[in-house]
């Protein structure tokens, strides 16, 4: 069994849609478990609630420290990166300096797509931003952690996706 940490960015999850990642994030960390798959570890249970009872002035430093401790603790990483945040960058990286095998999901969705976008440079030459296909960013996919990226439609696909990624012991190895 393994030590599975759930990352997600969670500070600019639109509202209305904040409930259903939730929700996705609680069934997945519950399915790995009930199957015997992972022991599993996430802000949603595991640190922000405790954050809650702690002193204003210590609450940063806190979920710095108990966030990056669930990194280290993981034997694999699983990021959901539809939404981007900064924690789950450096959660990421954390993941990447120690070498943890990660599995990237996100939801593929128009809503959640990244429009191109041309700009124009001091010395006037034109560009078009490079956004891959605009749903993860080009250097989180190139994390040489990465073992799969899992785009889904539903929570239920990313919950049976995931599933699949980690009984399969080619993708964790990385070979």
């Amino acid at each position: 069994m393994k030590n599975v940490y759930i990352a997600c960015g969670l500070t600019h999850v639109p509202r209305e849609e904040f409930n259903g990642y939730a929700a996705l994030i609680h069934a997945l960390a519950a399915t790995l478990h009930t199957r015997g798959i992972a022991r599993v570890r996430y802000a949603l249970r595991d640190s922000d609630p405790q954050l809650a009872l702690r002193p204003a002035k210590d609450r940063a430093r806190l979920c710095y420290e108990w966030d990056r401790d669930m990194v280290l603790w993981a034997d694999v990483l699983v990021a959901d990166v539809t939404y981007p945040s900064i924690g789950l960058g450096i959660e990421l990286q954390i993941a990447a300096a120690r070498a943890t095998p990660t599995l990237l999901c996100f939801r593929h969705d128009e809503r959640h797509r990244a429009r191109p976008v041309e700009y124009r440079n001091p010395d006037a030459s034109r560009h078009s931003l490079q956004i891959g296909e605009g749903y993860v960013s080009l250097m989180a996919l190139g994390l040489p952690t990465v073992r799969q990226v899992i785009p889904y439609t539903s929570s239920d696909e990313a919950i049976q996706s995931v599933c699949a990624a980690m009984t399969n012991p080619i993708v964790l190895s990385g070979e």
